[in-house]
């Protein structure tokens, strides 16, 4: 009865469970699928005994706790020192597998198609070598050497994690690194001491001597890499890969997708469970300002429509959204409008703010193997929009180039033009992934869709071009700052005070409650008759 007390208590109160994993390697992991692990193994006789931790390590284990493991191991013992596990909910291009002690990650997307071997430090290598050679890395974790970044998008997850001390080497352009901590303190005191180094661009040969020189170094690269198996320190990275195609197909967010690749990042350093928390907050954030804005578009809607009568026919329609920028030759010479296409990630976007957004694959220049529209066709395309999102950042020249052409634009005549900069010239490339749920307030709020926060949201990435100046992510004062993501929290327009309706219980406590009752009823019922 005690020990089913135990459990019982401990599932409702998950903030006492014991964090600290230094010490003790044989308790029992609580949480609602140890729970249910533990009646099979009750009911499993041919199951000697098992190891399980309470949460993944943040160490190499001691050659004391390897011993245990691997006389467990020998004498057909159940071992996990992995309970903090994920899988992809929203993305398509990874799946990870656990396996007691080592863990297989695997990047799926088409013309990657990768795997990777992941083993607890302090333990000898798992499979044999005929096995291990059938991946395409084999990595020790929590992985605690240097990290090699080539791709800004990189960056935010690796500080998420707490893990910017273990940069020593980027692939990237510095101009384009955002990243207050990085570009104020890390990189040029690493700069003098010569702890960080810069690679030349697209060079693969750099790379690979890089790492031939510092073994000890894990490449995170992209899914567009043209060398995707060498070094075999590399892990490639798909999260700017996802598919919004296949999203929209599965009845996915491309957004969340993205954004899920945190967790893969979260494996390699065995900090899943933290991975995935920041997961399921951020986009529990993006889900509840979804629902309010959804909230406001049909109450805006209604009452339009009753103010119809007398005033323009067309007062009652969503907004409509004009995605495009205007693109040049090196030499300045005129290319062309390059529009927006759905399914994509801004589309999302527009969808959940219930405005329409205008899309098109039309385009009579054809340059670079990308279709643009002349000036002709995209002033026929976008001229009556009442909102235009310029994502680049060169709408000074732009306006000073062609006024006369911009000022028959609706969007231009009422000064509802923004583009990205309102964090900076190169932020949006960068931490504008890991923000999504913000850049959804942005959205909403650029299409008068105001949904409430706490407190009030401030844009802080569509800048409007007339009346706002180009902004910063601010300033770090020290190299192990914790990154700080720009949240705003949600306040659900349907349950506010002044509405009169309560909130329901989360269903996330409501089913631990339930869990525990039914394995409590379980366990008795195993008890009594035993």
């Amino acid at each position: 009865f005690f020990f089913i007390h135990y459990i019982f208590f401990q599932e409702l109160s998950p903030s006492i469970q014991k964090r600290n994993t230094s010490q003790s390697s044989k308790i029992m992991r609580i949480s609602r699928q140890t729970l249910y692990a533990t009646l099979t193994l009750s009911l499993a006789p041919q199951t000697i005994g098992a190891v399980v931790y309470t949460e993944n390590l943040d160490r190499c284990l001691t050659a004391e706790e390897a011993d245990e493991i691997e006389s467990a191991l020998a004498n057909g013992e159940t071992v996990d020192i992995f309970p903090d596990k994920v899988q992809p909910d929203q993305s398509s291009y990874w799946d990870i597998s656990y396996h007691g002690t080592y863990k297989i990650l695997k990047n799926t997307q088409p013309d990657v198609d990768t795997s990777y071997l992941l083993h607890q430090c302090g333990l000898p290598m798992p499979l044999t070598e005929t096995e291990r050679e059938q991946f395409d890395g084999v990595f020790e974790v929590p992985y605690s050497g240097g990290l090699l970044v080539t791709a800004t998008t990189t960056i935010p997850n690796i500080e998420i994690l707490g893990r910017r001390s273990q940069i020593k080497a980027f692939a990237v352009d510095e101009n384009l690194i955002s990243s207050p901590c990085l570009s104020q303190v890390v990189i040029p005191a690493g700069k003098d001491d010569g702890s960080i180094t810069f690679l030349p661009l697209y060079n693969d040969t750099a790379i690979e001597e890089y790492v031939i020189e510092h073994p000890d170094t894990v490449v995170f690269g992209g899914g567009f890499d043209t060398n995707k198996r060498s070094p075999k320190q590399k892990i490639i990275i798909s999260s700017v890969g996802e598919s919004p195609q296949l999203a929209k197909e599965n009845g996915r967010d491309i957004n969340q997708a993205i954004f899920e690749w945190l967790e893969v990042y979260g494996s390699m350093f065995n900090q899943e469970r933290l991975a995935k928390e920041t997961v399921e907050e951020t986009a529990a954030r993006y889900e509840c300002h979804a629902e309010n804005a959804a909230i406001l578009s049909e109450e805006r809607q209604r009452r339009r429509q009753l103010q119809r009568h007398g005033r323009d026919l067309h007062a009652g329609k969503h907004p409509v959204v004009l995605w495009a920028y205007h693109t040049q030759e090196y030499d300045g010479t005129d290319v062309g409008w390059d529009v927006g296409e759905c399914p994509n990630y801004y589309c999302t976007y527009a969808t959940h703010c219930h405005v329409e957004i205008l899309n098109s694959t039309a385009g009579s220049v054809d340059r670079w193997g990308y279709t643009y529209m002349t000036d002709e066709e995209f002033m026929e395309f976008g001229k009556n929009a009442d909102v235009w999102v310029y994502p680049s950042s060169d709408w000074n020249r732009l306006i000073e180039q062609k006024a006369d052409f911009l000022s028959q634009f609706k969007s231009v005549q009422t000064k509802e033009v923004y583009d990205f900069q309102m964090s900076g010239k190169d932020a949006w490339f960068e931490q504008r992934l890991a923000e999504y749920d913000t850049v959804l307030l942005d959205m909403c709020d650029i299409v008068d869709r105001d949904v409430p926060t706490d407190p009030p949201h401030v844009r802080k990435w569509f800048r409007n071009v007339f009346d706002d100046g180009v902004g910063s992510l601010g300033t770090c004062s020290n190299d192990d700052e914790e990154y700080m993501p720009r949240v705003t929290e949600c306040v659900r327009a349907d349950e506010t005070p002044e509405s009169g309706i309560n909130p329901e219980p989360s269903s996330t406590s409501s089913r631990n409650v339930v869990d525990s009752f039914f394995l409590c009823g379980l366990l008795l019922g195993v008890w009594s008759g035993s």
